[in-house]
């Protein structure tokens, strides 16, 4: 046997293992949703196949257009904050203000807790007895239901969903601008620019890259990071105030039981994620070389 056919076939073995778990756990499960989602059953018993039934079934589905509705909210709402504060304050620690190293480990800190004590902690800060409200009342303010209006709700998890993913995007923006040549700050200031002027003109163009992947992350997070904090802090209400697509399959999956409509809402959602993707990619398309 030649050497570079032995080569190949010790590659495939050390390969194969990988490939066959992932096969496993992976791939032929997606492929089971989409057989699923054709189907019309409980977990448990028979199946019975019903075509596009669950689908159509959706999208007439009050529910589902709610839900859809509050991941667009998340979106508005969440994407520029999720981007625009942390790039701000990873622009100022590059700077290396004083005190940047402490600020960066302490905003980084709230990343390495679980999403369920995060949110359990948040939702404590909002209850009625909680300690914003004790706060509010020493200045005459009455309690309020944070959590009873959905708008608020909505907010509040943003929020909150801010609050435990603003380190990892501070250290990727910062991680963006470790690579920028110094070369062009030193002939900037040469040249008698200031500092927003080196800003406007040199770090924000710079950043442009990290920026569209920040954004990226942030769009996927909406659609696809929304579960814990729903199911954590308000439970998808007050009645579907806050539930997400994501909330939403796992109520028909696990608590009405009805898995090939959760099946076929979970491809929904695989499609939705992957059309903002290719929305995403195509507005930003042309805009990832710099131009000084």
């Amino acid at each position: 046997m030649k050497a570079k056919h032995r080569q190949q076939i010790e590659g495939i073995a050390y390969v194969l293992p990988a490939m066959l778990l992932y096969s496993c756990f992976v791939l032929i499960p997606i492929l089971c949703v989409y057989v699923y989602s054709t189907m019309e059953w409980d977990g448990m018993g028979e199946m019975t196949f019903v075509g596009l039934a669950n689908f159509v079934e959706i999208f007439k589905s009050a529910e589902f257009r709610t839900a859809l509705g509050n991941n667009i909210k998340f979106f508005i709402l969440g994407v520029p904050l999720w981007t625009i504060f942390p790039m701000i304050v990873a622009v100022l620690l590059h700077e290396e203000v004083k005190g940047w190293r402490f600020f960066r480990s302490a905003y980084f800190f709230p990343t390495v807790i679980s999403t369920s004590v995060l949110a359990t902690l948040f939702k404590t800060f909002f209850l009625y007895d909680g300690p914003v409200n004790r706060i509010g009342a020493l200045f005459g303010l009455e309690p309020f239901e944070w959590f009873a209006h959905g708008n608020i709700a909505i907010g509040l998890i943003t929020i909150a969903v801010n609050w435990m993913g603003f380190g990892s995007a501070v250290l990727i923006f910062l991680s963006g601008m470790a690579n920028f040549p110094p070369e062009i700050y030193e002939a900037a200031e040469l040249d008698g620019a200031k500092w927003w002027r080196m800003l406007r003109s040199i770090t924000l163009p710079l950043l442009r890259p990290t920026l569209q992947f920040v954004i990226m992350l942030n769009i996927m997070s909406v659609f696809t990071g929304m579960f814990g904090f729903v199911f954590m802090i308000t439970g998808g209400g007050p009645g579907y105030d806050t539930t997400v697509l994501e909330y939403l399959l796992y109520t028909k999956a696990f608590e009405l039981h009805d898995m090939g409509y959760a099946s076929a809402l979970s491809v929904v959602l695989f499609v939705i994620v992957v059309l903002v993707t290719l929305l995403q990619r195509k507005v930003t398309k042309g805009n990832d070389e710099v131009q000084l």
